[in-house]
């Protein structure tokens, strides 16, 4: 395999330009070059899983006012940061923010709160009235709006029919006021979740599928944003979701929209995808003296057991992998140390003396073990050197202008290219060396009989 590293000292090497323009340069080419490799030959495709939220029954933690556009949970949102329809104790809907990690959800516009009727008409400058019914909830005060849109704290009374509030009324206001009911403790639900968050390397959707119980189904796509809309005029919920949409940007960019709103939390939907390929510009990571490049630009050793995937630094820094989704190092213990000299991909980098690779070590245990850490392109390993030809022919003709060198690199690129084509015909290698070739499968129809 040829690391970023790798490749770029070979492209200074044989460009006999070591400056770190040209450096800078290597990594712009092959970065270019790596993505049209991928596309035209690679499957560059992944998986993500996530669970949906079903109904979900919340506490709050304090009494939500009239006109307000926040409350608090009496705990933490535990899921991802989304959007939901909620229910309050007294019957209204609000379309809120929960954010993960947070007992804050905030929506918008306010609580209109619940209507309560007098038995009149409230003249301008009264301080007090009666209810048409008795106010049935506890004893409080509350904010309450009357008709004029002016607002006061008024004392409602359990049982009692009559309410006061300090200072008169600017003026005369009809028999509706509304105030909220919803207590500290109340209870508040959704019916379930509808949009979900695609991992952060998404670049184009392949399908979807979401897992129920031991079923998977396979979502249609919504094509349109009028068809979308068309199906959420009001909140529908199920525990068998049939469609999605794609939402490219705008207030739910980079989510997936699910109809009908899951209503059961824990089923799995899995995203089949193609990502975004990550940039080449990570820099070995090198204490054996006999890597290529020679430059040792690491410290400390590692040790690797036999059938192990943890592998575990001395006086290591190593960077701590920020997106497992974008990690693309690999680990190798060179002979010399007593590794098995091949390279392992790693899966994760947890601290700065820690890492786990995907595949269980297949060498003889080592300690204080020499080693080299570096990001590799996504293509196959045989054709990795084509980065560094195609790199070549560019600088020798648009840097420098040199004709025979830039036709020497693109024989060697369309040479590689030629074998190229040939492997990425298939997934796998056919071993079948038989001169006799492929048999005819006993169990086809028989397309041709007559007279043989």
């Amino acid at each position: 395999m040829q690391s970023f590293s790798a490749g770029q000292s070979l492209f200074q090497t044989l460009s006999q330009n070591s400056t770190t323009a040209n450096a800078t340069l290597y990594g712009q080419l092959a970065n270019i070059e790596q993505r049209y490799l991928l596309q035209d030959f690679f499957a560059n495709e992944g998986s993500y899983s996530i669970q949906t939220i079903g109904a979900t029954s919340l506490t709050l933690n304090a009494a939500v006012a009239i006109n307000a556009t926040t409350a608090t949970l009496n705990s933490s949102w535990a899921y991802q940061t989304t959007q939901a329809w909620l229910t309050f104790a007294d019957g209204e809907n609000v379309y809120a923010q929960f954010t993960n990690g947070s007992t804050t959800i905030t929506w918008s516009p306010g609580l209109e709160g619940t209507l309560f009727l007098t038995t009149a008409s409230i003249a301008s400058g009264a301080t007090s009235a009666t209810l048409a019914t008795a106010w049935a909830a506890p004893t409080a005060n509350l904010l309450t709006s009357f008709s004029d849109g002016s607002t006061k704290t008024i004392t409602y009374t359990n049982g009692s029919t009559a309410i006061s509030w300090t200072g008169g009324l600017a003026e005369a206001v009809n028999t509706q006021l509304f105030t909220s009911t919803i207590a500290a403790s109340s209870k508040a639900t959704i019916g379930g979740v509808q949009f979900y968050p695609f991992p952060p390397n998404y670049s184009k959707l392949k399908d979807i599928t979401i897992t129920v119980g031991v079923l998977r189904w396979t979502l249609t796509e919504v094509r349109t944003r009028e068809e979308w809309d068309n199906l959420n005029v009001f909140p529908y919920y199920a525990s068998i979701p049939s469609k999605f949409f794609v939402y490219p940007g705008g207030d739910k960019g980079g989510a997936i929209g699910i109809w009908p709103i899951p209503s059961t939390t824990g089923n799995i939907i899995t995203y089949n995808y193609k990502f975004r390929v990550p940039d080449l510009s990570i820099a070995d990571y090198n204490t054996d003296p006999l890597n290529n490049p020679a430059t040792i630009t690491g410290a400390g050793t590692v040790t690797v057991t036999n059938g192990s995937t943890a592998v575990t630094g001395s006086s290591t820094v190593f960077t701590v992998t920020n997106n497992a989704q974008l990690e693309s190092r690999w680990l190798r213990v060179p002979q010399s140390a007593g590794g098995d000299n091949l390279w392992y991909q790693i899966q994760n980098i947890s601290s700065t003396t820690a890492l786990t690779l995907y595949q269980p070590y297949q060498g003889n245990t080592a300690s204080g073990a020499t080693y080299t850490v570096g990001q590799m392109p996504l293509i196959a390993e045989d054709f990795q050197d084509m980065l560094v030809w195609k790199s070549l022919k560019h600088y020798f003709t648009s840097i420098v202008d040199n004709s025979a060198k830039a036709k020497e690199y693109q024989d060697e690129y369309d040479r590689k290219m030629r074998l190229l084509e040939k492997y990425s015909g298939s997934n796998t290698i056919n071993v079948n060396l038989s001169p006799q070739g492929r048999q005819r499968n006993p169990n086809s129809f028989p397309y041709n009989t007559i007279g043989k």
